[in-house]
Order: C-alpha cells, then structure tokens, then sequence
C-alpha cells in the first residue's frame, strides 16, 4: 500500500515536466525498443543513476537487472526519466546533453511501450463523487434562491488535493459535517421560504402562482409544480417521479398539520431536497462504473455541471438546462463558454482559481510582522502602512490581471511579462508608484507601468512575494520553490532527511548576504542538488522585501539578482527572468498553466494518461500564442472534460 501511494505521489508530482508528444512522428515511427533506448541511458544517465549510485532514488542497475515485464511496469521511474529529460532538468546544464533525436527516443519508448498512449483515445479517467465544497454550496444556494448563505460560519473549511479544494477524493463528508447541512437547510428554507410578507420579491421568487387555494388537489397541483421546478435546478438534472412524489408528500403532511400551513409544508419539502445526495453531490451515470475500459461521453446534464462549477462554481442557470434538456449543449458549447466568461459570475471562477494556483486568497489573512521591513519600531504604525485595504488590492490586483488577459483573449505569457497592472492609489503608493494620476481610493484601474520600472507581471506583485516569504524575512527558497511548483510545473524532488536549517547557516555567518548564506547553505552535499534549481530563481527577486516593497540594497548590503536556471538560461533581473520564463521556458509554463486548469476542473490530479490531453492543449496554445481564452475552450473541448470511464487501471486492464 505504501509502495503504491509513493508511486502516485511521484506520478502527480513529475506530470508537470512532461513534454509534448510528437505523435504524428510516433506514428509513422516504429515504436523503439529498450535495445536502442539503452545505450542513451548509458551515456547520459548512468553515471548518477547506475553502477551504485542512484541519486533521486533512481537505480538503473535494478531496472537493467529486471524482467521485461517489471521494466515496463516501473511507472514510477520511467516517467520521472521522461521528466526530466524533456524538461532539461536532466541531465544538469553543465554536463552532456542529449541531441534532440535522442531524447524524443527515449520519449516515445516510454510513451508507447511503458504507459501505451493513444493520443487518438486519451483515457479521459474518472472523477470521484463530489461533495460541493463550501464555496460551491453558497454559490449554489445563492443562484437557486437569491439568498447568501454563511458558509464560513456554518462548515469546517475544505481539505485541498492538488493544491484545490475542488477534488473529489478529499471532499468526504463526516457525521457531524452531515448534522450541520441539517441545521444549514432549516435556516436557509427559514430565510427563503417562511416569509411574513406575501407581496415581497422573495415570496413571489418561490410561490410565483401567488398564494395557494385552499382546495387539496389544487394545493398538491401547486406543490408538485414548485418542488419540480426547484428540485431539478437543486439536483442539476429532471427530478425523477419517485423523488418528486416523496417531496409532494412531505409538503402535503406538514400541510395538513394543525397550525401549519402551505409554506410551512414546501419548507420542509426543501429542507429534504437541500439535505439529498442528490443536492449535496455531484455525480454523473455511466452505464458500466467498474468498467475501466468502458468509456462514455457524459450525459448533456453532467457536462452542463460541469461547465458551471468549473465556470461560475455554481449549479446550471436555465440556458444551461434548457439546451441539455434538448440534447443540445454539445453542439452549442462554445458559445456558451463564451457567455458564461462574459457572464460577472465567472469572477468566481478567477477569484478561486487564481486565489488558489497562486495562493493569493492567503495575503488578506496572512500573519507577517511588517516592522522590520519598514524600519518601524510600533507595530501599530507599521500596519497602518501595510494595511488591510493594501493587502485587498493586492489580491484584487492579481485577480484582474488574469481576467483581463482571459476576457480579452490575450497571451497567457502575459501574466509574467504584463507591462500594465491594476493599481488603486493605496496600492500604488504603497510600491512607490506615486507617479501615476487618475486613480482612485479605493476603485483599481488599469494602468501602464514604467518601461525602466521593477514591476511587472506576478512575480513582482505583492501577493507572490508576500506569501512566498517568511513572517519576518525573505526567503529565496519559498521564492524559487514556488516557481518550480507554480510556474514551471518542475518540482525537486523532497528534501532528504537532517538536512541543516538555513537559520544554522545564518548563526554562522551572520555577516553574509543572503545569495552568501544560500551558496554556503548549498555548500552541503544534502542541499545542493534541490537548492541548485531553487536559489538562482529566489534571489532574482531579492530587491524585494518580504512584505512586498522594492529596495536596492539590504541594510547597505548589495544585493545580486544575477541566476542562471538549470538548463541553462541566464538573467541579471526579476524582469529579465520573468522574460526568460514566458520565452525559452514557454512550454513548461503552458504546460503548467494548463495542468493546473485541468486540475481545477476535472476534480482531480493529472495521471500519467492524461499526457496526450496536455500536449495537445500546449500545442494549441502554441499555435495560437497561449491565448487564455482560447485555452478554456480547448480544455472544455477534450476528453477528460466530456468523457468518463468506469474505476480501476486502463493501463492494467491493457496488459
């Protein structure tokens, strides 16, 4: 069992290095054979991964050792083989590289004989039953009755699988999760159904025939009309004959109670629809669910689900509906992507999507001490600088560059290299940008930066460098870890055991910069190979506090912005690193980007099939300059999006 999680955990972990696949080549190529993959290994691999050594816990000795059936079943190692060649992690810039031709051998070995992709027929995996998160069960609630309900007093907060609170695997539901959806229901229904005034907006939202009658078959006429209206928009799909008739007999016997009336009747009607499976999870009917060789489109009800919770994080609005209910939402998808980004329900979608991938949803309620930063020694002063209504606009900030580059359809790359932002005057004078006229208190606008300016893009806003720091420093290597793990989808491998604390470097050198303390934290066996990767991209962004503001020196200490990444590329600053990040590292940014949409989206972490999904949202994003907007299409478009399988192993059920 554990054997098997590490190897997830590796699979999850190096899916964001992978690069695309050639398959027009593969197919006119012969699959190549571990023969002629060998002698590559040997001369490029071995030295580190063989004869002893196996650094990474990569052992080629076993491998080579191994029957042919155990070689093609070490997933794990195979694709972090396929990882680090294609991202030119490996082998490290400054030994011999593989040609070209070399490596899309060895690629196309491991993507044929090892994991058996059919770019042709993708394995479009399978999605756990999904419990509405809590931001999803308020924005659900507020859709259906045009009530705002507070989730955040009323559950626990969501566990998070990938970095998303949107994955199905962690989303369970406990006992006591279950009695507060009780409680949540009779206060909702409380709200949005028992209300005193008949004449109201609200009354008429719910009872829109007016008040009943009171003859019986009149009432129960009525109540069947309600409760079908209301519980196929809670349940996402036409409600069932059974189902409606057991709500019916609900609302009919709470009715004929003495003291109890109509209303009181489809409140308690509600309250069992707001506490059903049906309402509370997202699932979606296949014909064979233990089947993994059965894959299936998903139902028009299923896909119109997920377009909304992907989109709005929210429950189908009517259009939605009625072009399921029509068969009708494949062949008009498109557009309806298009009006739902158009639609202000999609700064949902921004707002967590955004506040998750980048962790800006962190920087309102982080806690730092500003003090040292802004050389203050009353906190009360320094938080008045570094204050709430600051910290908002910087989330804000990072918000509305992403949805300006997706509404206007403009070059992911941008969200690096962006030589505008959006600026209120707190925030502005805040970065020392006072410079800048027309804005606002409290409104953010959009504004050009100085072309001789530090800032530009997200790795020079506040929310990046504010909560990939320490409460009362920097720190490169949050800084650079990040960017592997966010950024370039290119993460090291765990840290080893005992490996010393930087605050142990800083005891001994208390003198030293920190590019100084980081090279002789480096200077340790245990820490160079990670810090290698990490520390050039961390200290890039040096010039910038830890809450944020820009400096030239430390203390009167210099400071070097000067890296060179891993493979090879070279920068003297932020700006000039950001630029090497949209251009020679282009495609492992689109691949990250990509995979973290996916992620959000599909409810679950990327697996090794879904490689041919990837490549071929990459290569459109290369052909059309990582136009974001364009990519959500692309995404809605594939097969893991539009199709399902049954559980187990594809790959296993293949041998």
């Amino acid at each position: 069992m554990l054997r098997y999680i590490f190897n997830a955990l590796i699979l999850t972990l190096a899916f964001g290095c992978l690069a695309i696949n050639d398959s027009s080549a593969a197919e006119q190529t012969q699959a190549p054979t571990f023969a002629e993959v060998k002698p590559i290994l040997e001369n490029y691999c071995y030295g580190c991964h063989a004869y002893g050594a196996e650094e990474g816990n990569i052992n080629f000795d076993v491998i080579e050792e191994a029957s042919e059936k155990e070689r093609l079943g070490d997933h794990a190692t195979w694709l972090a083989v396929w990882r680090n060649l294609r991202a030119q992690t490996m082998p490290p810039a400054d030994e011999d590289q593989p040609t070209k031709e070399e490596s899309e051998l060895v690629g196309r070995w491991i993507e044929s004989q090892v994991f058996k992709l059919d770019p042709k027929n993708p394995d479009p995996g399978r999605v756990t039953i999904r419990r509405l998160n809590r931001d999803e069960y308020q924005y659900t609630i507020q859709d259906l009755f045009g009530y705002r309900y507070d989730v955040d007093e009323a559950f626990p907060p969501d566990d998070t699988g990938y970095g998303f609170d949107t994955i199905g695997d962690v989303l369970t539901i406990s006992p006591l999760m279950t009695e507060k959806y009780f409680d949540a229901a009779q206060e909702i229904v409380s709200a949005v159904v028992l209300v005193d005034d008949k004449k109201s907006d609200k009354y008429k939202r719910i009872f829109f025939d007016g008040p009943a009658t009171n003859d019986r078959g009149e009432r129960d006429v009525y109540a069947r009309k309600i409760l079908k209206r209301y519980a196929t928009k809670a349940f996402r799909r036409p409600v069932d004959d059974a189902t409606l008739d057991r709500l019916v007999d609900i609302q009919r016997k709470i009715d004929e109670l003495e003291g109890r009336t109509f209303e009181n009747g489809i409140a308690q009607a509600f309250a069992a629809m707001l506490i059903s499976p049906q309402f509370l999870f997202r699932a979606e009917i296949q014909p064979e669910p233990n089947n993994p060789g059965q894959v299936v489109p998903i139902d028009e009800f299923a896909l119109a689900s997920r377009l909304s919770y992907f989109l709005w994080c929210s429950m189908p609005d009517d259009e939605l509906m009625k072009l399921a209910t029509e068969a009708k939402l494949r062949e008009n998808l498109h557009e309806q992507v298009d009006r739902m980004l158009d639609d202000e329900k999609s700064e949902r979608f921004i707002h967590r999507f955004v506040g998750q991938w980048l962790q800006s949803q962190d920087i309102e309620g982080i806690s730092i001490d500003p003090r040292r930063a802004l050389k203050l020694k009353d906190l009360g002063d320094a938080q008045r600088i570094f204050s709430r209504t600051v910290r908002r606009a910087m989330r804000e900030e990072t918000d509305m560059l992403f949805e300006y580059i997706l509404k206007e359809n403009r070059s992911a790359s941008e969200l690096l290299t962006a030589d505008y932002t959006f600026l209120n005057k707190p925030l502005a004078k805040y970065y020392g940008l006072e410079d800048i006229e027309g804005l606002d208190d409290r409104k953010m606008k959009k504004v050009d930066l100085p072309e001789d300016g530090v800032r530009g893009g997200i790795l020079t806003q506040g929310t990046f460098l504010i909560v990939t720091s320490n409460p009362t420093r920097t720190s490169p290597v949050k800084r650079g870890l990040f960017i592997l793990d966010n950024i370039l989808g290119t993460p090291p491998p765990p840290a080893p055991p005992n490996v010393p604390a930087l605050e142990a470097v800083r005891e001994r050198g208390r003198r030293l910069t920190m590019r100084e303390q980081m090279e002789l934290h480096r200077s340790e066996a245990l820490c160079k190979s990670c810090h290698s990767r990490m520390d050039p991209l961390g200290l890039a962004l040096e010039k910038f506090t830890y809450i944020g503001q820009y400096r030239e020196d430390d203390d009167g200490n210099e400071i070097d912005t000067k890296g060179k990444l891993i493979t090879g590329e070279e920068f003297n600053t932020v700006r000039e690193l950001s630029k090497v990040l949209a251009t020679e590292r282009k495609v492992d940014f689109y691949r990250c980007l990509t995979e973290k949409l996916l992620t959000f989206a599909l409810g679950r972490g990327l697996e090794y099939y879904d490689t041919p999904t990837v490549d071929l949202i990459v290569e459109r994003m290369l052909a059309n300059d990582g136009k974001l907007r364009d990519t959500v299409h692309t995404i809605v478009d594939t097969a893991p999006f539009q199709k399902r399988r049954g559980d187990g192993s594809l790959l296993s059920s293949n041998r």
